[in-house]
């Protein structure tokens, strides 16, 4: 029998631990508590006054039904107001202490019936779990009636006593508990009585100090049914005292404080939330999902280019890619592969203003002539003019025309000038010393002339130019006159600039 006991003991605290919790607070319940009411203080000393015999035995263990209306002031404390019917019996024929034996009336002489009833202060410790341990204080009036079994006596008596005792209590789900416990009541004051002394033992049942008994123990067993509990108007399991969101959608996931919460941060609450893990900034509909409204798969929010043509390749931005970086997308792009840093049109085609090859953008010399060959950076091939050009010229027997050696020099001249439209060059011509002074002086004219000319027909502008001849002239011999050699350095052409490119 006590392994039954325990195993239905276990039962139910395993049955109270996977349960939730529910506080106490706001919540209404009734409840049914009993068996029995343990022997009344004194009984089992009261035969050595040898009334009615040396074996008598006083009233015994009882039985103990009541009602309990309990309400919760706070999630720790509970008022409870119970109602209690109890009856016992003596044993005229008792050998022994019977105590804790419940007796029937055959051999009784009294009965003892009461209704009591009581004011209890409950204290639960652990308010947030399922298993609750509490204390109880209270204050109780019982109305007993002591009845003669073999007569017609019948005498009242009513009592006040002091409630003092503790229990154990399993939340059976959210709208029931199940309790054991243990209560004490010691009578501080007879309010009145009607038993003659004598009747029942030698005293007076107004004296508690010679009355038969003074107080009772009670080992009993509860079970309590919540009418009603704390409102919880958005129905999201945080009572409305709280509930610090009381206006929480029903389905959303709230926190302690009845808050919704919302994990990815969408604006649409966790339980309602369809795609719980949007990134963080995505536009969403109504079920948390994220939009594309271009349908690039990168979401609304997040796309910094959201009217994406249908099927355009993207990147992580949601921006067309552009491949050489130019600006233009590449499904616009009829260029690719434009240089990177080059300047281009909408369509992506580098733009070359000089029309050198290079583009612009990356073009170093933009206004680099027309037909002027350039080199990577868009510059001119040919190197500026920096200083004088001396052309010893072997001439034909009265020639003044340059030869070939000269004329080669004369084209990349020409080269030079039309890569550098600002420079301007001053052709000077000289001879040696045999021959007439003013016979040299118009040789020295013509072959200065002769390389304008010549210069000329390959496209170099005559406003760019000027010739002039100085003959024999001594101040600029180079040479000495005496010998071939020197003659042959002072028959000669200088090309000199006059305002730099």
């Amino acid at each position: 029998m006590r392994i039954k006991s325990i195993a239905i003991l276990i039962f139910i605290t395993i049955l109270a631990s996977t349960s939730g919790a529910v506080e106490w607070n706001g919540k209404i319940g009734i409840g049914l508590r009993g068996p029995v009411l343990s022997p009344l203080f004194r009984g089992s000393d009261y035969s050595n006054t040898n009334f009615r015999g040396p074996t008598y035995q006083h009233f015994m263990m009882g039985w103990d039904i009541g009602l309990d209306l309990k309400y919760g002031l706070s999630q720790s404390m509970v008022i409870a107001l119970t109602g209690t019917y109890t009856s016992t019996y003596d044993d005229s024929t008792a050998a022994s202490d019977q105590s804790f034996k419940l007796n029937k009336s055959d051999n009784a002489f009294a009965k003892l019936s009461g209704l009591r009833l009581g004011l209890e202060g409950q204290y639960y410790f652990m308010p947030q779990g399922n298993v609750q341990p509490y204390l109880i204080v209270g204050l109780g009036m019982d109305k007993w009636t002591l009845e003669e079994t073999g007569g017609n006596n019948s005498f009242g008596i009513t009592d006040l006593g002091g409630r003092f005792g503790a229990g154990i209590c399993f939340w059976l789900g959210e709208r029931a508990t199940l309790d054991f416990q243990g209560r004490v009541t010691y009578y501080l004051k007879n309010l009145s009585t009607d038993v003659p002394v004598g009747f029942y033992g030698p005293g007076d049942w107004s004296s508690m100090k010679s009355r038969v008994f003074a107080g009772y123990v009670e080992p009993s067993i509860g079970f309590t049914f919540f009418l009603t509990g704390a409102r919880d108007s958005d129905g999201d399991g945080v009572k409305d005292k709280y509930d610090q969101c009381p206006d929480t959608p029903a389905g959303a996931i709230v926190d302690q404080y009845g808050c919704p919460l919302d994990s990815d941060g969408d604006g649409v609450y966790d339980g309602l939330d369809a795609c719980a893990n949007t990134p963080k900034g995505a536009v969403v509909d109504i079920t948390g999902c994220p939009l594309d409204t271009d349908k690039d798969g990168v979401y609304d929010g997040l796309d910094k280019c959201p009217d994406t043509p249908l099927g355009v390749a993207v990147d992580i931005r949601g921006c067309p890619l552009d491949t050489d970086g130019d600006g233009v997308p590449d499904f616009k792009d009829k260029e690719p592969e434009t240089p990177k840093g080059a300047i281009v049109d909408q369509d992506g085609v580098a733009l070359d203003s000089d029309g050198d090859g290079v583009p612009d953008g990356i073009d170093k010399c933009p206004d680099t002539p027309a037909g002027v060959a350039a080199d990577q950076f868009g510059c001119p091939i040919a190197k500026p003019l920096l200083e004088k050009i001396e052309l010893n010229i072997k001439y034909s027997s009265g020639s003044f025309q340059p030869d070939k050696e000269a004329r080669d020099v004369l084209d990349g001249l020409a080269e030079t000038m039309r890569a550098y439209p600002t420079l301007k060059i001053e052709i000077n011509g000289y001879t040696d010393a045999l021959g007439s002074e003013t016979g040299n002086l118009r040789l020295s004219e013509k072959r200065a002339k002769a390389i304008m000319d010549y210069l000329l027909d390959k496209g170099v502008g005559a406003d760019r130019m000027t010739y002039k001849g100085y003959g024999e002239d001594p101040k600029y011999f180079i040479g000495d006159n005496s010998t071939d050699e020197g003659r042959q350095k002072n028959r000669r052409v200088e090309i000199v600039p006059v305002q730099k490119q």
